[in-house]
């Protein structure tokens, strides 16, 4: 009841100002989202939520709608000036739409947003109470997604305080969806027919059920001893969260994908004690030597901050040769971005924009070598697949594929490929295209 009650108040707070002097019952609102994939998740989850309130789910281009609510991300400046062009377009077409802004760029810049016009503010804090008192209220409103491998997000917030990130002042609530809602979820996920979900979070290394103690180690061996076959892909995950233990329990799983996506950030020393990142290079380097040679046929991606304040050129190309040597698959490239209110924001000296992109562009080409060497080494394997499209597919470990011949497969059939060509888009910043061919079905 207290949460219904929570969730009734934010919504009113929000919408029946409009309602009561427009004298409408039922409202349009569309939900724009930018950002991480968490935040894409959260936005479907909102619209859900809204339609119990009868207000009725629009989509940008409709002729009228009331209310425009902007999910927005604050990672870097240009995410920020995104939210404000968004802003502005939205405003010229419908000049009498009003507008609510959520989301990180919400919490920490609410100055830039104040005294707009039509505009109401739902900090992060709002957003996290509204989502999270939903769930078990509205369950619909986590099964309703329009994806083939639907989200379920089990936790929010961050304590690593990197020198970097301004996430954890974007995102100050802390939580943990219990675990037995969370293997209730993931039963009623396969219970719908949905062959994969995927477990998100803000820091989901760090999850932890309140009421009984258990983490995420012990949530992954409950997950596998669940009747459902639906199979469970982990979101980023800390390097710091990962030990003998999990790589174990990763290994000897029918259910959990062979597929990481482990943070580096730098593969320099110096540069990750000013990132405050609490491990050196050698313990990343044996992280995924182990899950190599533990987890069969193991995928492994990474992201690398490229132009951090102080990063020599000695200190950037020992990132760069440091990352050959890592049996990962991938690399997401960032450039280094300053927020203001993190500690980095005041390091010195600041790399030139045109320099952290020249670096940048070298990680790219390092990731693309990276990718063309995993998928070479599947080549004329059969992999585990699930179809995105008609003709389109990606393995367990995480290779996207394109099925050869006519399979006139449904989306999200599971089933077994022959990997028989590998594809090669010559830009660097394309992922290299694989081929699967149909062998038989799961």
């Amino acid at each position: 009841m207290e949460s219904a009650n929570i969730t009734k108040n934010i919504i009113t707070e929000l919408f029946e100002e409009y309602r009561h002097l427009s004298k409408k019952e039922s409202v349009k609102c569309a939900v724009v989202s930018s950002g991480c994939k968490l935040n894409q998740f959260e936005s479907r989850q909102l619209s859900e939520i809204f339609k119990r309130f009868n207000i009725s789910a629009a989509e940008y281009g409709e002729p009228e709608i009331d209310f425009f609510l902007i999910n927005t991300c604050t990672v870097t400046d240009k995410a920020d000036t995104e939210t404000e062009r968004t802003v502005r377009k939205i405003k010229k077409r419908y000049p009498e739409s009003r507008l609510i802004i959520t989301g990180c760029s919400a919490q920490v810049n609410k100055e830039r947003f104040a005294g707009v016009k039509g505009l109401k503010l739902m900090d992060n804090v709002k957003k996290a109470e509204l989502i999270k008192n939903s769930a078990d209220e509205f369950p619909n409103s986590v099964f309703n997604q329009k994806r083939t491998r639907p989200y379920l997000k089990i936790q929010e917030g961050c304590e690593l305080e990197c020198s970097y990130c301004i996430i954890p002042k974007a995102r100050p609530v802390k939580w943990s969806l219990g675990i037995k809602n969370v293997l209730r979820y993931i039963e009623e996920f396969g219970s719908q027919g949905f062959r994969e979900i995927i477990l998100t979070g803000v820091n989901i290394g760090s999850y932890k059920d309140k009421k009984s103690g258990a983490g995420l180690k012990e949530l992954l061996t409950a997950a596998e001893e669940l009747k459902s076959g639906v199979k469970i892909r982990i979101s980023s995950i800390d390097p710091i969260y990962i030990d003998d233990e999990i790589i174990k329990i990763f290994a000897g799983s029918k259910k959990i994908r062979n597929h990481f996506h482990i943070p580096l950030q730098s593969a320099s020393d110096r540069i990750l004690k000013l990132m405050k990142r609490n491990y050196s290079f050698k313990d990343y380097l044996e992280i995924t030597e182990k899950i190599c040679g533990s987890v069969s046929d193991a995928a492994i991606g990474t992201d690398i901050i490229s132009g951090f304040p102080g990063e020599t050129e000695d200190d950037f190309y020992e990132t760069a040769e440091n990352i050959e040597k890592l049996p990962i698959y991938y690399i997401h490239a960032f450039s280094y971005s300053d927020r203001k209110g993190t500690e980095s924001y005041f390091l010195k000296p600041k790399i030139k924009e045109s320099e952290i992109k020249r670096r940048t562009g070298i990680i790219r080409e390092i990731s693309f070598q990276k990718k063309i060497k995993f998928h070479n080494k599947f080549l004329g394997k059969t992999l585990e697949f699930i179809s995105l499209t008609d003709d389109k597919a990606i393995s367990s470990n995480y290779i996207k594929a394109k099925i050869s011949g006519n399979p006139q497969l449904t989306q999200g059939t599971e089933f077994k490929g022959k990997i028989i060509n590998i594809g090669g888009r010559v830009r660097k910043d394309e992922v290299s295209e694989v081929t699967a061919e149909i062998q038989d079905f799961i």
